[in-house]
C-alpha cells in the first residue's frame, strides 16, 4: 500500500504513555500511512512495546539506535520516509483521529509545502491563532516563527529532504526552533489549519520543563538562527522578528530559572549579545521591545543602579500595581536621589 503520509515517532523511555501515542496513530481515519518509530536507546519497556504494536500493523517500521536524542532520532528516520507528507509525533502526545485526512485534504488543496494547525498543551491554552489563508510573504509568515513545534506541521516530504531540513543533533532544547526557522523562510507557501489536532503532553521530566539543565542550548539555538539567516541572505528580511524572538524567550525563560542559576545564565545571554542585539533592544519600538524586557537587559548589562532600577521595578509593581511612570516618580527616583547624595 502507497503511504500518503510518513509518521515520525522519536521513542525514548515513554511506556508509561505509548500505547496512547500509538493507538492515536493506528485509528487514523486515512490508512494509507507509514508509521517508522525509532527506538533511541530506551531502558524501558518502549521497545518491546513497539515490536507488539509492528507485529500487528504492517505499517509500522522500528528503528533501533543507541541513544542520541530526540534530533537524531528524527534525522534516522529520514532514509525510511515513503511518503509524500510527513508528519512527527512525540511519543508522550496523542493525535485527532482526523488529523492526516484534514491535513492532507488541505495540503493537496493548497499546494503548501507546510501545513500547520492547532495544538494544545496539557489542559491549557490552544496554540496557533493564525486565520486560515495561505501565507505566502514574509510578513504574513512572521507569526508562524513563533509557533516553533515542528508536531503541529505536516511537512511536503520532498521540500523537508531536497532543502536539507536536519534537526540539529546534540541540542536538545530549541531543535524544532531552527528547523522551524529554516523551513518558514524558505517556504513558498504555508497554509493554516485552526483546527486542534494535536495534543502535547506537559511532564514534569519533560525536557521542556527542565528549564535551567538546558538553558544554555537555547542560547546555541539562536547562534545557529542568526548564522543561517546571515549565509542565506534572509537575515535583513528577519532582523526585527529574529531579534525581538530571541530577546523575549530568554528573558521569559531567566524569570523561571532557580534563583540560585540566574547570575550563571545572565552571564551567558550578556556574552551572547550581538551588537545588533544591543541596537534593537536600546532603540526599538514598544512593540517589539516591551518595557519590562528592555529594563532586563539593561540590568544584566550594566551596574548596580541598573540592578537596583530592575528588581526594585520587579518586586514592587506586582504589589502596588503602579504604572510605570508612577513607579519611577516615586520609588525609583527617591532611591537613585538617596544612593547620590550617601
Amino acid at each position: 500500500m502507497l503511504s500518503k503520509i510518513s509518521i515520525i515517532i522519536p521513542v525514548y523511555n515513554v511506556e508509561k504513555y505509548l500505547r496512547q501515542c500509538l493507538d492515536s496513530v493506528v485509528n487514523q481515519t486515512m490508512r494509507e500511512i507509514q508509521i517508522i518509530c525509532v527506538n533511541d536507546g530506551s531502558t524501558d519497556g518502549s521497545l518491546a512495546i513497539l515490536r507488539e504494536y509492528e507485529a500487528r500493523d504492517s505499517r509500522f517500521e522500528i528503528i533501533d539506535k543507541p541513544n542520541g536524542g530526540a534530533s537524531s532520532a528524527r534525522n534516522a528516520a529520514y532514509p525510511f520516509i515513503c511518503g509524500k507528507y510527513t508528519l512527527f509525533v512525540d511519543s508522550d502526545d496523542w493525535i485527532e483521529s482526523e488529523l492526516c485526512e484534514k491535513t492532507y485534504r488541505k495540503a493537496e488543496i493548497t499546494g503548501a509545502q507546510m501545513t500547520a494547525f492547532a495544538y494544545q498543551r496539557g489542559s491549557g491554552r490552544i496554540i496557533l491563532s493564525l486565520s486560515p489563508a495561505d501565507k505566502t510573504t514574509v510578513k504574513e509568515k512572521l507569526p508562524l516563527l513563533d509557533s516553533s513545534s515542528a508536531c503541529n506541521k505536516l511537512w511536503y516530504t520532498d521540500f523537508l529532504l531536497n532543502n536539507k531540513l536536519y534537526f540539529p543533533e546534540g541540542l536538545v532544547w530549541s531543535e524544532d526552533g531552527f528547523v522551524n526557522w529554516m523551513a518558514v523562510t524558505q517556504a513558498d507557501r504555508i497554509a493554516v489549519l485552526p483546527e486542534l489536532l494535536y495534543h502535547y503532553r506537559c511532564t514534569p521530566n519533560s525536557v521542556t520543563q527542565t528549564t535551567g539543565v538546558y538553558f544554555m542550548h537555547q542560547i546555541l539555538a539562536y547562534e545557529k538562527i542568526r548564522k543561517y539567516l546571515l549565509e542565506s541572505g534572509y537575515y535583513t528580511d528577519y532582523r526585527d522578528k529574529f531579534i525581538s524572538q530571541k530577546l523575549r524567550v530568554l528573558y521569559e525563560n531567566y524569570v523561571h530559572l532557580p534563583t540560585s542559576m540566574k547570575p550563571k545564565f545572565a552571564t551567558m545571554i550578556r556574552e551572547s549579545l550581538s551588537a545588533d542585539d544591543r541596537e534593537f533592544y536600546r532603540t526599538a519600538p514598544k512593540e517589539l521591545m516591551p518595557k519590562t524586557t528592555r529594563l532586563f537587559y539593561e540590568m544584566i548589562e550594566g551596574g548596580p543602579m541598573e540592578a537596583m532600577n530592575y528588581h526594585v521595578s520587579q518586586a514592587v509593581r506586582p504589589i502596588v500595581q503602579m504604572p510605570e511612570r508612577l513607579l519611577r516618580t516615586w520609588i525609583i527616583k527617591p532611591i537613585k536621589k538617596r544612593l547620590k547624595a550617601a
